[in-house]
């Protein structure tokens, strides 16, 4: 680093510069933080730009100013969240030696992350079937499981392509995953580790399925719903 660059770093102007931007962040997780608060309260069905600035305590201008709309919003609480559910150990997934570790690996950090904030996840998804920004943001994330499970499923033939039936066991790999699946693991009075474990068994039979050939290749729903009779 030159002389001339240490002495910019160290001026008076460098360091209101920084002050103002911790300032700046300290307000923007503060807004987040009450974004999520509201939807852990359950005496509250307001996700509006109004409803956050009261309980962030600062005006609506300051939300406009740090994210630039609702959506904006929006995308950064999505991303506060999974930052509070440890996602970026979804990157573990990729660096799995083999498909079936990659699996596990996806079944235990989508676990972790539901069961991080449940009751906000439960609120953010009730509210999506009536506003339609968020509808779009949970769904756009709910299809990145199953971009996840197409590509852990074409490590197993070595292929760029899936065919249908393993395109349907990148969707019910998607399935398993979700939230409504741990929720309802987790309202049946199973544990965190339990689920996991449900869930992975599921996962690797879908995953044997589909690796098969496709002669012998049973049908993965089929599978699994003579599973769940046992």
């Amino acid at each position: 680093m030159s002389i001339g660059r240490i002495v910019d770093l160290m001026s008076p102007r460098a360091y209101r510069m920084d002050k103002r931007q911790a300032a700046r962040d300290l307000t923007r997780a503060r807004i987040l933080d009450a974004a999520r608060q509201l939807l852990a309260d359950d005496s509250t069905r307001d996700l509006s730009m109004e409803a956050v600035a009261r309980r962030a305590d600062v005006s609506r201008l300051t939300i406009y100013y740090q994210f630039g709309s609702r959506t904006g919003l929006l995308e950064a609480l999505y991303d506060h969240l999974a930052a509070r559910g440890n996602m970026q150990r979804m990157a573990e997934v990729f660096q799995a030696s083999t498909p079936a570790e990659a699996l596990t690996r996806m079944v235990s950090t989508f676990a972790g992350f539901w069961s991080a904030d449940p009751a906000v996840m439960r609120r953010l998804r009730a509210m999506a079937v009536l506003d339609g920004e968020i509808e779009r943001g949970v769904r756009a994330r709910d299809a990145r499981r199953v971009h996840i499970a197409s590509e852990i499923l074409k490590r197993t033939n070595q292929t760029k392509r899936l065919d249908a039936a393993q395109t349907q066991a990148a969707a019910i790999l998607g399935m398993l995953t979700g939230f409504e699946t741990y929720d309802a693991l987790s309202r049946s009075g199973q544990t965190a580790d339990e689920i996991i474990v449900t869930i992975a068994s599921l996962a690797e039979r879908v995953l044997a399925d589909a690796s098969a050939a496709p002669a012998a290749r049973p049908h993965a729903a089929k599978r699994i719903h003579s599973k769940s009779r046992k």
